[in-house]
């Protein structure tokens, strides 16, 4: 894998209530940029949008003053001239531009545009953007790819390569498509228009992840995500479930500095107003949470019983419930090391499972200090723990 492209400054924003302001727009870009490393392309926004050109600008300007001379900035545009001279006023690095030649886009989006006539803008803009205009980076992206024919695919694709593209994007821009579709339509395409491709998959059936890494494993070269699986309708693929498989899964070296991501999910969470969700793979605080008694003894036993992701690596700490289902061994790590009869130990355990039964909820850490505080005169701090 060449290429970790995050969206999130644009697709994320296409997220259905969301809306970043300039100066978030700036944050979120230099963490994203301090996260993903060398194979961080970073797409900062759609700029012949009068309302959404400062954004753009802001994060170029932010990143010249800073000195980030290295970064990747890629302006998103239609495939039109206007639109790439806009994109190249803003500063960007790199450029990409988008033309859907589905026979549905052409005729209700594009207002019956010819299939020939779209091969002909495509390569026109193309053309445009890298030998008239100078990117040093462009990417050509086939919206809606997945309900071409492959044949068409092949054609489009070999279009923009001849025009001079650096990048073929395939979105499976509906979310339609399982990974073994997916697969072999990254394959053939890899296969015969014989350029660097990159995925990008919606989640519209739950599949992005695994279209993704499918996509890659038929040949791709690069990958885009968005922080929180932010993007159209139900999102795209997300950032950190996508880089922890790759890792672990498929030993890829991603490069990305771990530690800052859930710093820059927090912080996106925020001002996008849509909160992580506490079951989100890898990030989400349920997902290294044990409730189940059994699950605790065996964890804290041996954390692999129940665990199959190294949190450590992102800086995060496993969890547990106090509740109705509270593992006695618990409260005797807790207390280890400390003269508390077992008598004393159990009557701590039953305090907590008979509050969490009339409160209906598990217990807050200060309630769970509270009883052993009242049981043992022990008083714990959260260093203790």
């Amino acid at each position: 894998m060449e290429r970790i492209l995050d969206t999130t400054l644009r697709e994320g924003e296409q997220t259905p209530t969301v809306f970043f302001r300039p100066e978030e727009k700036c944050r979120i870009a230099e963490m994203l940029y301090k996260t993903l490393g060398p194979k961080g392309y970073i797409e900062i926004g759609q700029p012949y949008s009068p309302k959404y050109r400062e954004g753009v600008e802001s994060i170029v300007k932010h990143f010249k003053e800073r000195g980030y001379n290295d970064a990747k900035l890629l302006g998103h545009c239609r495939t039109l001239e206007k639109d790439v001279d806009i994109v190249y006023e803003c500063g960007t690095w790199g450029v990409v531009v988008l033309l859907a030649p589905s026979e549905k886009h052409l005729l209700y989006k594009l207002d019956k545009m010819p299939y020939k006539k779209a091969l002909e803008i495509i390569a026109a803009v193309v053309s445009y953007a890298k030998d008239k205009i100078g990117f040093e980076f462009v990417t050509y992206g086939m919206e809606d790819a997945t309900s071409l024919s492959i044949e068409k695919a092949i054609e489009v694709g070999k279009v923009a390569k001849n025009a001079g593209a650096d990048v073929l994007r395939v979105p499976d821009s509906k979310g339609q498509t399982d990974f073994d579709t997916y697969r072999n339509i990254i394959s053939r395409i890899v296969k015969e228009v014989k350029m660097p491709v990159d995925v990008h998959t919606h989640n519209d059936r739950g599949m992005a992840v695994a279209n993704t890494i499918a996509g890659l494993k038929a040949g791709a070269t690069g990958v885009h995500v968005c922080v929180n699986s932010l993007g159209e309708r139900t999102g795209i693929a997300d950032l950190v479930t996508v880089l922890d498989n790759l890792e672990d899964f498929y030993g890829v070296d991603t490069e990305v500095n771990l530690k800052l991501i859930p710093e820059l999910y927090n912080y996106v969470a925020a001002v996008s107003g849509i909160p992580i969700h506490p079951s989100h793979p890898i990030i989400g605080r349920f997902a290294r949470t044990h409730k189940a008694a059994q699950h605790q003894k065996a964890v804290l036993a041996s954390p692999d019983t129940y665990e199959a992701v190294n949190f450590q690596k992102y800086g995060l700490e496993r969890l547990f419930e106090f509740g109705a289902m509270q593992s006695k061994q618990l409260i005797y790590k807790m207390l280890k090391g400390y003269d508390v009869p077992d008598q004393i130990k159990n009557k701590i355990v039953e305090r907590i499972r008979d509050v969490s039964m009339s409160t209906g909820r598990g217990l807050r850490q200060v309630e769970v200090y509270k009883i052993i505080k009242e049981e043992s005169g022990i008083s714990l701090s959260y260093s203790d723990e």
